[in-house]
């Protein structure tokens, strides 16, 4: 059975500390949005147009392109016509993992919105001002697009193990009717959302109470665990601009924007364990009537809302050929909405004996369980403040046959922070405070026009760890983007006095923390998974039709 629920007084602030500090992994946390899904929902990577892409996103201090969404707003200001154009995009994101002995297809292909937007010149004057122009669109800033398929190496720890530790830890009990209860006389899923996976594991037959505590009690000793893992991730993050550039005589230009953005995410996460026991390792069948065989634990999350910011830049050319530009993008404040639900599956087989007078089909015990749907919003709602960035760029003409350009950013990471959540701010931004740190990019391209009507470009860029040296990787519950870089080639066509044709392509490495899929210490030994490395590569192409008129 599913139903709607807010947990607007389930989840305790003292609950989900202790939890925090105890207990991560992949497969953990996962009903709230915890340290790590906001980070990676605060990163931005402007997609811009094809040839912003080609010159490897140096794009501060150019203008006359709707790239300027993304970047400086003053480039608006260099406008000299009006223009409509829009940007598609076609990708593949590849998923490697490190520390696995088998993995499914990690390859996936996409075709996007990557840009859309018109600048309309408003105002045209002879003194100081010389121009004003409007500009509106949308830009896509973040992909969420990529699969993670992976098995690891035969494992010790269960999952079991670790929901046994959860119930442990927390005074987790049953009840006269054989409901598993916590100390505060909630039952099943009814207590906190934290325990609902520990809840399904007791459901399912993966764990139970005995004399000395939970443990799970079909799992025989010299057990190995076969583990595979499959996240699906599908989504993207965006915004829609309203902005203004002005000109004042061809030599400051001066921009700002109000910026709506809306982020939409779904997540699956697929967890198969297999147990098996070596020749002559099988536990004995009079105390072991039932032996845990395999089990699925599936999870669903999904996060949607929007929020607002702004940018403000400007770009001065003392000269010609030489142009300085500066830019600011505010912290933007978002709220939004989160749904989770889970389900176990498992099998047991019967070792001949039926104590618990199970309904046993061709030798096994099969169980299923589901968990209500939780939905937090209105008061259970989330709002975060994304990181300030600045921006700064500097390009130089030589002629009128190339432009040489490049970006400096700085991402002010350690002032991400939860504004309101139904769960505890304090203990979260204390995490975003210990393991992250202000971040560097640089980004490099060039431009060349051999002939009038045709243009070359190449870039690339790097950006440096966000994350401190010794970081608390059990702090997070899934991969955190780490060092990233990235090299791109493009061309541009001009085709007739209106219309043109840009193409771009470029290949982006993303070095991820190391994971677990789950983890837990309540003791001097935890349980753990193996411990997982992650690279992400991503190849992406970019064709813009612009139309100056």
């Amino acid at each position: 059975m599913k139903r709607y629920i807010s947990i607007v007084a389930i989840l305790l602030a003292s609950a989900l500390s202790v939890q925090a500090q105890s207990t991560s992994g992949l497969l953990f946390n996962r009903d709230i949005i915890p340290a790590s899904s906001l980070v990676s929902l605060s990163q931005r990577e402007s997609v811009g147009t094809a040839r912003s892409m080609g010159i490897g996103g140096a794009f501060t201090s150019l203008g006359a392109d709707m790239a300027s969404f993304g970047y400086n707003p003053a480039g608006f200001g260099m406008y000299q016509r009006n223009e409509i154009s829009v940007t598609i995009g076609a990708g593949i994101s590849q998923t490697k993992n490190y520390n696995v002995y088998s993995s499914g297809d990690n390859t996936m292909f996409r075709m996007t919105l990557n840009n859309v937007g018109a600048s309309f010149k408003v105002y045209e004057g002879t003194g100081k001002l010389t121009a004003v122009n409007f500009a509106f669109g949308y830009n896509k800033t973040a992909d969420y697009n990529y699969d993670m398929v992976y098995a690891g190496p035969t494992a010790v720890s269960s999952l079991a193990d670790a929901f046994a530790d959860i119930a442990n830890a927390n005074g987790l009990g049953i009840n006269a009717d054989g409901k598993i209860t916590d100390s505060r006389g909630y039952f099943d899923y009814d207590m906190n959302p934290y325990f609902w996976g520990t809840v399904m594991g007791y459901k399912g037959g993966l764990i139970n109470k005995g004399a000395n505590g939970w443990y799970p009690d079909e799992i025989g000793p010299n057990a190995e665990m076969s583990q595979h893992t499959n996240l699906q991730s599908r989504g993207s993050a965006g915004e829609f601009s309203f902005a203004f550039g002005f000109n004042f005589n061809n030599i400051v230009y001066l921009g700002a924007s109000l910026d709506v953005q809306s982020i939409s995410r779904q997540q699956s996460i697929y967890y198969d364990e297999y147990i098996g026991y070596g020749a002559g390792l099988k536990p004995d069948a009079a105390a072991y009537p039932y032996q845990l065989r395999d089990f699925t634990f599936a999870q669903s999350m999904s996060v949607s809302g929007s929020g607002v910011g702004a940018k403000f830049g400007i770009v001065v050319r003392p000269i010609d050929a030489l142009r300085i530009g500066l830019a600011v993008h505010t912290p933007s404040y978002y709220s939004m909405t989160y749904r989770y639900s889970a389900a176990l599956s498992s099998v047991a087989e019967s070792a001949g004996s039926n104590p618990n007078n199970w309904n046993v089909v061709n030798g096994y015990v099969y169980a299923d369980e589901s968990t209500p749907v939780l939905k937090d919003y209105g008061d259970s709602r989330w709002t975060f403040t994304t990181p300030t960035r600045l921006l700064a760029g500097i390009s130089y003409a030589i002629g009128q046959y190339a432009i040489i350009s490049a970006d400096y950013q700085f991402d002010l990471y350690r002032s991400l922070k939860w504004n309101y959540t139904p769960a505890d701010t304090g203990y979260t931004n204390a995490i975003f405070r210990d393991n992250l740190k202000n971040t560097h990019t640089i980004r490099a391209g060039i431009e060349a026009k051999p002939l009038p009507w045709l243009s070359l470009r190449a870039g690339g860029g790097y950006r440096t760890s966000q994350l401190v040296k010794d970081f608390d990787m059990v702090a997070f519950s899934e991969p955190v983007a780490d060092k990233m870089w990235y090299a791109s080639a493009g061309l541009g066509f001009r085709i007739g006095p209106v219309t043109s044709i840009d193409v771009a392509y470029q290949y982006r490495n993303t070095h991820y923390s190391d994971y677990y899929t789950f983890y837990t210490k309540w003791s001097d030994i935890p349980s753990a998974s193996p411990l997982y490395g992650l690279d992400m590569i991503n190849h992406n192409i970019a064709l813009t039709f612009a139309f100056r008129f």
